[in-house]
């Protein structure tokens, strides 16, 4: 009987090598039992179903051998000294590199990507060394150590870009005290973060080299400085003239003008035309900036999320040069009312957001007393004054995130539940009731995010 066959073939197949592995004996499990299968259907007449047979099961084989070769790989390079594999130190670091960031980008979180130096050339940076040991111990279970070069340690991190500098700090001090021959002062690191820095291993890996060549006494521990794409912005192109400077100190003074001038440029770059307030694009970086600042100090903050109502309906009545005024009003009011060092950026369209420093209590006070000046004001386009309402979302850390990206996604919620329900006031995140809503992550934040 068909099934008698398969049975004696598989038993047979199990019990040709009483000693192998058990990987070993699944592959002869595979060769035999695939045929096998295939042998008790009628594929198209016989012999060509025979063939189809042994390609399906060849290929299935193969997948199943190479997946367990990169797991073995991966086990090795734990804890074996690359060369001891018959491999190079890059081989390896693009291994376990491809593997953190597969996890990550599963999970949706950020991760570090660290290059340790040492300046002490006898002692070599190897899987066995002390100094490997020592990062390892004081890394998390999760975090991966790995070996760049002869001098040069990797660690593996998952991490908000904002936390990479003190958890690398932590580090070193931890190996420059573990290990007698090293000192804290001839350790210098560079630092990437995923996906701030880039999507792809190489990139990663080029920021961190860039971080290990910008770093110093002063600064032994670099990570260069994460820009959005969108920031890359041509400079305008300026015509020069050489004139012969008559002295020294009239050359000084236009060298200070060309560079107030340069900076002028940058800040206007990084400005909305219309509102004159930061771009979408320079968001991400300039609030991640404060929002660090303001954890590293333990003060409070908060994120507003700021929609301007009616504005459709304006630009379909008025026109859309009415609109841009309304905008431009309700952003020079905005700028009036709030703190000098509160950031005030352009979201979406017809939206803001303002990061503040400020308790949740002062929050509230904060967005009722804005709501109440956008309601009460009139904004000119032409001969024409129009009115308009904004709706409010805020969320506050500590208390509802420890990032931009959890305020934005808090704050987010609380602006699309307002405005699916018409409510057109100042609400802060309750999880009960705005959970209920989809995050809505922005892009050029949701890239730095934790």
């Amino acid at each position: 009987m068909p099934g008698a066959r398969t049975a004696a073939l598989f038993s047979l197949s199990t019990n040709l090598l009483p000693g192998a592995a058990p990987g070993r004996t699944f592959f002869f499990r595979m060769q035999f039992l695939f045929p096998t299968i295939a042998a008790q259907f009628d594929f198209m007449g016989g012999a060509l179903g025979v063939v189809a047979a042994v390609v399906v099961s060849f290929a299935v084989i193969t997948l199943v051998a190479s997946y367990y070769r990169f797991q073995n790989i991966v086990q090795m390079a734990e804890n074996t000294q690359p060369e001891d594999m018959g491999a190079q130190p890059e081989d390896i670091l693009r291994v376990q590199l491809a593997r953190y960031l597969a996890g990550c980008a599963r999970r949706g979180t950020s991760f570090s990507l660290a290059l340790i130096r040492t300046s002490n050339p006898e002692v070599p940076v190897r899987m066995d060394a002390p100094i490997v040991g020592s990062i390892r111990h004081a890394a998390r279970r999760g975090d991966i150590t790995c070996v760049y070069d002869d001098q040069t340690a990797v660690l593996l991190a998952e991490s908000e870009p904002e936390d990479a500098m003190a958890i690398l700090t932590r580090i070193t001090a931890y190996v420059a005290a573990d290990c007698p021959e090293l000192e804290l002062a001839g350790l210098r690191s560079g630092i990437a973060s995923y996906p701030g820095h880039g999507l792809a291993g190489k990139d990663l890996i080029d920021a961190a080299l860039e971080g290990l060549r910008m770093s110093s006494a002063e600064a032994p521990i670099v990570m260069p400085e994460i820009e959005d794409a969108d920031e890359e912005l041509e400079e305008p192109a300026v015509e020069e003239v050489e004139e012969p400077a008559e002295s020294g100190g009239e050359g000084e003074e236009d060298d200070k003008k060309d560079s107030k001038g340069w900076k002028e440029r940058r800040k206007n770059l990084m400005l909305d035309e219309l509102t004159g307030v930061l771009k979408p694009s320079a968001i991400s970086a300039y609030m991640q900036r404060m929002m660090s600042e303001l954890r590293r100090k333990k003060q409070p903050a908060a994120l507003f999320c700021m929609g301007v109502n009616n504005m459709d309906h304006v630009a379909r009545i008025h026109g859309a040069e009415a609109a841009d005024d309304v905008m431009a009003g309700v952003s020079r009011l905005l700028q009036q009312y709030l703190r000098a060092d509160d950031l005030i950026g352009r979201h979406e369209k017809y939206a803001f957001l303002v990061l503040a420093q400020c308790s949740m209590a002062e929050a509230e006070i904060i967005g009722k007393r804005i709501s109440t000046l956008v309601q009460q004001g009139e904004f000119v386009s032409g001969r024409k004054k129009l009115k308009t309402t904004i709706t409010l979302g805020v969320a506050t850390y500590p208390e509802h995130g420890r990032n931009l990206h959890h305020l934005y996604t808090a704050g987010q919620k609380v602006l699309d539940h307002s405005r699916i329900n018409d409510i057109r006031a100042y609400a802060v995140y309750d999880p009960e009731i705005h959970d209920r809503m989809p995050p809505k992550p922005m892009k050029n934040i949701k890239s730095v995010q934790a």
